[in-house]
């Protein structure tokens, strides 16, 4: 199984996400920041805000270039249903971190380093499944 998941197809499809996933959660970074500490939004609601803009994003991004698909509604409906569990989870995950009196930097990043690999997973074997 570990050499199935390790072909250079998953490999390359892996390395291409990680890429994604850095633009993606600097936009998140930056986005947060700019929003708490020059608007003094609140950070729950900055969280809220910039993930939004940050998922809207992706669902073309990683159809046309990730998965190099086109886009169908079976798709779309499949990658809103991700959209919101994941968007859920991470708000439950940034705001339990909150709650123990994380950094909402820390709260954040965390939040992103549990929930990265189910993305990809979810993704590939849900979403973008052919």
């Amino acid at each position: 199984m570990i050499n199935r998941f390790l072909n250079k197809k998953n490999k390359n499809l892996t390395i291409k996400y990680l890429l994604f996933s850095i633009v993606s959660y600097g936009f998140v970074f930056f986005g947060i920041i700019f929003l708490v500490e020059i608007l003094n939004v609140s950070e729950t609601i900055s969280f809220l805000i910039i993930y939004a803009i940050n998922y809207l994003f992706l669902y073309t991004a990683q159809n046309k270039y990730l998965f190099k698909t086109k886009h169908e509604t079976n798709k779309l409906i499949k990658f809103l249903i991700y959209l919101i569990s994941f968007y859920l989870l991470a708000n439950l995950l940034f705001n339990l971190g909150i709650e123990q009196g994380l950094q909402y930097l820390v709260s954040t990043a965390l939040t992103i380093i549990i929930l990265f690999p189910f993305r990809l997973l979810i993704l590939k074997k849900v979403v973008y499944k052919d």
